[in-house]
């Protein structure tokens, strides 16, 4: 929680004082930021709001290629400045006799609620805007357990591991060994504690099946032992061998005629940004502080992106 701490002024929130006194009012904002505009708009606007009381902050600065970075940062910990100048790129703490909700993004404001002060940064104060994110194929497995290994400077994994070398960590790979098989349908049965000691190995070989490109050990891919030849899906469509042991080709050692499948699954994965935002020397008359910490704002996309 932030708390920011207020001289009174004469004539400032309608509060009155003794010539000479000093009172604090105490603000606290969840620091869990709000995003007003896209990519195709014409500004951005980061905003906190709370109400009782009823009040924002909030950040407005034009959307162009250097802002646009902002949220989807080259590498993670990129960060950018931008100089308030009262004109295209704003700060304002406001209070409010309603919801700020009603106000805050609306082309048409919702009745009822109106600005009761607003209070703008002068001209010369920074925004200061740090981006990282994490990415992740949500198979089940945390990325740092998916041998990602130690970030470099400028956020990325240089040495992370790709067992089947298709160009994609493992990490951010939905099908690690390029079975044609996901990951997560494999069994990876992850536990922190364990460090994936549960995973399934149908074949005993020390490899796991969701690293193993052939898990019964016969010889024959996993991928190859796919008798469908009409196309991939996501669990494949592995037929079941017909023999005694009654379970998919590629669990039966047994089962060895090959069926070459050229194509591979098409995976993707979720980026997650984080966008860190700071204020530094506001200059509003009202604040006693340096630096203003405006808060986060989180989103998420999936790689590799859609082409519509």
């Amino acid at each position: 929680m932030r708390q920011f701490f207020y001289i009174c002024v004469l004539g400032l929130l309608a509060l009155s004082c003794d010539d000479g006194d000093v009172f604090t009012v105490d603000l606290e904002f969840d620091e869990v930021l709000e995003r007003c505009g896209d990519d195709d708009s014409d500004s951005y606007v980061l905003y906190d709001s709370k109400t009782d009381p009823n009040e924002s902050l909030s950040l407005i600065f034009p959307v162009n290629d250097a802002t646009r970075a902002i949220f989807n940062p080259e590498f993670s910990g990129d960060t950018v400045e931008l100089t308030i100048n009262e004109n295209t790129i704003r700060f304002n703490y406001r209070t409010y006799d309603g919801d700020p909700e009603d106000l805050l993004c609306q082309e048409i404001p919702e009745p009822g609620t109106s600005i009761v002060n607003d209070y703008e940064a002068g001209s010369g104060a920074q925004a200061i805007f740090v981006s990282t994110f994490e990415d992740d194929d949500n198979d089940g497995i945390p990325s740092e357990y998916e041998g990602r290994g130690a970030q470099a400077e400028d956020g990325t994994y240089p040495d992370a591991q790709d067992t089947d070398g298709d160009g994609l960590a493992d990490y951010i790979d939905e099908d690690d060994d390029n079975d044609n098989i996901l990951t997560s349908a494999e069994n990876p049965n992850f536990d922190e504690d364990t460090e994936l000691d549960n995973a399934l190995d149908s074949d005993g070989d020390g490899i796991a099946n969701y690293l193993d490109n052939d898990d019964d050990d016969d010889g024959v891919l996993t991928r190859n032992e796919d008798t469908d030849d009409v196309g991939i899906s996501p669990l494949n469509d592995f037929d079941e061998s017909g023999g005694v042991n009654n379970v998919p080709r590629y669990l039966d050692p047994m089962a060895t005629d090959e069926f070459i499948q050229n194509e591979s699954l098409e995976t993707d994965y979720t980026r997650t940004i984080s966008v860190y935002v700071t204020i530094i020397n506001a200059n509003i008359e009202i604040l006693n502080t340096d630096e203003i910490i405006l808060g986060t704002y989180t989103l998420s996309f999936t790689l590799p992106e859609d082409d519509d």
